[in-house]
């Protein structure tokens, strides 16, 4: 290996006729080699880019290779004990880890839930998060040994071995294309390890293909076969029990798998473990849907009724007993599991759940109720719950869907495409007999943090619930319970608005022997919810050049002041600040001096003493010293002129609840669109009027869910804009 430095010999005559200056030259020569030899490795390696160009064009390629960790590690640790530090045991990748490579840190589960009283629906609540959906990125500084690695930064996190904790090696790629046809997954997980999909790639990323993690995640129910059952016509209400002839199984979520409920009531029944769905009771109750991101609207475990398909169901939803006007119910979470084994066919739109009438078990409402919503504070993400089973005993029936798993993409660069990113939660198979069907898995969760916004991309993203198990009979007049369907998952991307995004909630499933009212006591899951991802690198820069903490507009006095504060800063030249009118066409505002290289927080302003009329989006970019540029995602600010002659009259209810009736005036006749803003300058409602001379009216509604604080309501024309601050309470 070390015949670069072979050096020829010489005869003594040779070397006396060497001068001083040769030797000198050899030796620096020699000592250059050397050193090529053994600090380039070391060189190369380290950095984002380094496993080169990777195009797939082929179906299912898995690029992660994981690992578990085997002794809790706490925050500030620079070395972490693992099963096997190779990551490398299925050879996705040329070598066994090395320094300078990226792994991703996640814990799983570990959640604590309430197991008071199994018999209540208060079963299942979830008392602590402890660490489970923590999560960093962390760059290997050595591998000493076959079960160490060594870290170039400290935790930020602490985490619990107990609570599954995986380590996932993490392609860093110079550039990413994937083919149309093509597709990248990952493991399912399987208890330990699995269901993440984490890359970084420093380049473009073209995405023409499916990235897909749907059906990866928290495992749904099994189906258990039982030969007998209690009582037919019993009031069969226990929520958790290890009684497999009461109910049916649950499915696994962040506080565990069937083998930890067993611990805590019983991994049967139809109360909902966290974000896992209940198994639905005897006889024959449909699972509930598993679920994941919470979407702001209170929990009850009973699910969206469906009342869009046929408005005439309201009729047999309000017979239901869970609530009164039940039709009316809206719960975070999954949807419910349909009503026990009813015998005889009777009109659902006259009698109720448990009329005797029905006979068999009298089609009861004791469907697995919906996995309960989780919150991502703290920085955390989840999979989907797995739908709870459907109750069992004639040899039929279905288990619950699994959740969707995780998809992380560190985008450095531009991504672009055509393609998709799917972490849905997985369907429930139908079941074709006398038993009933599972719950859908819940909706997994999508992250793209994006450090450089070159591109925008036609990609879609969704994290859908997955839909409930229909149920089958084909016995004339008998009904069983269908699935309800999963919650929907969480989408977290640092630009707003730049993708298709779908977190919608999973259908319930349907029984076909009840055609008057299919869904027969099964609801939809309801949708998930969205964020905006921080820096994930545990050193908080991953080699970024600006940590940025904020960045902010505000008026004062027809001045503009838009703000920000970094963390940190390695080699940043500059910043660009530039202002629009649209949030599309920017033009260069200022540029302001960086600090260099600075470890300590550093606090910048630039003041905009002539901002635009009505709307102003301001956008900031760094760069480089070497003219790499990262830009972040605009902020808005309103401003009016003193002089504008364009208002609006009044505005009432504001603050706002669910909906605000606005009144203006127009000098003619036009179309308007309206815009409902937040401070991150996102649309996030959007509607168009035909408008009239004079004094018109519009009401604007179904804001119940829209998050408490500020907003703008613009009101544009073809040639005016009108705007008015707005508070949602």
């Amino acid at each position: 290996m070390f015949n670069f430095l072979y050096f020829k010999e010489r005869k003594p005559a040779e070397l006396e006729n060497n001068n001083s200056r040769s030797i000198r030259i050899n030796k620096i020569k020699a000592f250059f080699l050397i050193t090529l030899f053994f600090i380039l490795p070391l060189i190369s390696v380290g950095a984002p880019g380094m496993h080169g160009v990777k195009v797939v064009s082929v179906s299912n390629a898995i690029l992660n290779e994981f690992t578990t960790l085997t002794t809790n590690a706490s925050a500030g640790t620079v070395s972490i004990s693992v099963a096997g530090s190779a990551l490398n045991s299925n050879s996705r990748f040329s070598s066994n880890l090395v320094a300078g490579e990226l792994i991703m840190i996640i814990q799983m589960r570990g959640a604590i839930m309430n197991t008071i009283n199994a018999n209540s629906s208060t079963w299942g609540a979830i008392v602590s998060y402890n660490n489970s959906g923590k999560f960093e990125f962390v760059q290997v500084s050595s591998v000493p040994n076959g079960t160490t690695i060594n870290l170039a930064s400290p935790l930020i996190n602490s985490y619990t071995v107990s609570g599954k904790v995986q380590i996932i090696r993490v392609p860093r790629y110079s550039s990413l294309t994937v083919n149309s046809g093509a597709s990248i997954t990952t493991q399912s997980w399987n208890g330990n390890t699995g269901g993440v999909l984490p890359i970084e790639v420093s380049g473009k990323t073209i995405v023409n293909g499916i990235i897909d993690a749907g059906g990866k995640g928290f495992r749904g129910g099994k189906l258990k076969q039982t030969s007998s059952c209690c009582p037919l016509g019993t009031n069969n209400s226990v929520y958790a029990t290890t009684n497999p002839l009461t109910g049916a199984e649950k499915g696994e979520g962040i506080a565990g798998d069937t083998t930890d409920y067993d611990g805590e009531g019983g991994r049967y029944g139809r109360g909902a473990p966290a974000n896992g769905g209940g198994g639905g009771n005897n006889h024959n109750a449909g699972g509930g849907g598993g679920s994941n991101s919470f979407n702001g609207i209170p929990y009850n475990g009973f699910g969206i009724p469906d009342t869009v398909t046929d408005p005439f169901w309201k009729v047999a939803w309000d017979l239901d007993g869970a609530l009164p006007f039940f039709h009316t119910n809206v719960s975070s979470g999954g949807g419910r599991g349909g009503y026990t084994y009813g015998r005889r066919y009777k009109d659902p739109m006259i009698y109720e759940p448990g009329n005797s009438a029905y006979t068999g078990d009298n089609r009861q409402n004791v469907g697995g109720l919906g996995g309960r919503p989780l919150f991502n504070s703290g920085n955390r993400i989840f999979m989907g719950g797995g739908g709870g089973a459907g109750d069992a005993n004639d040899g039929f029936g279905s288990g619950g869907g699994n959740g969707g798993g995780v998809v992380y993409f560190i985008a450095r660069d531009s991504l672009t495409g055509t393609g998709s990113i799917i972490a849905n939660g997985a369907d429930a198979l139908t079941s074709y007999g006398k038993d009933a069907a599972g719950g859908g898995g819940g909706g997994g969760s999508i992250v793209i943090f994006s450090t450089i916004i070159t591109g925008l991309a036609d990609l879609t993203l969704s994290v859908k619930g997955g839909k409930g198990g229909d149920q089958d009979c084909g016995v004339s007049g008998e009904n069983q319970g269908p699935g309800g369907g999963g919650g929907g998952g969480y989408i977290s991307v640092s630009i707003p608005n730049t993708f298709v995004t779908s977190t919608i909630g999973g259908k319930n499933g349907t029984s076909s022997r009840m055609p008057p009212f299919l869904p027969n006591g099964a609801t939809m899951g309801a949708s998930g919810n969205s964020g905006i991802p921080s820096n994930p690198y545990t050193d908080g820069t991953g080699n970024l050049p600006v940590s940025l903490l904020n960045l902010s507009a505000e008026e004062n006095e027809n001045i503009v002041r838009v703000s920000w504060s970094t963390a940190s800063e390695i080699n940043n030249d500059y910043f660009i600040l530039e202002r629009s009118g649209d949030g599309e066409a920017f033009h260069f505002l200022a540029k302001i001096i960086g600090a260099g290289n600075s470890t300590i927080t550093k606090h910048y302003h630039f003041d905009d003493k002539a901002p635009l009329q009505d709307g102003n989006y301001y956008r900031l970019s760094q760069v480089d010293y070497d003219g790499q540029t990262q830009t972040y995602p605009p902020v808005f600010v309103w401003h009016k002129k003193n002089n504008s002659t364009s208002f609006i009259i009044d505005a009432s209810p504001n603050p706002f609840s669910d909906k605000i009736k606005i009144d203006f005036y127009l000098k003619e006749d036009c179309k308007v669109e309206t815009n409902i803003i937040n401070l991150s300058g996102v649309i996030v409602k959007y509607e168009t009027y035909t408008a009239v001379e004079g004094i018109n009216s519009i009401t604007i509604d179904n804001m119940t869910n829209f998050a408490n604080g500020i907003y703008f309501l613009r009101i544009k024309s073809a040639d005016k804009n009108m705007m008015l601050k707005l508070v949602k309470y």
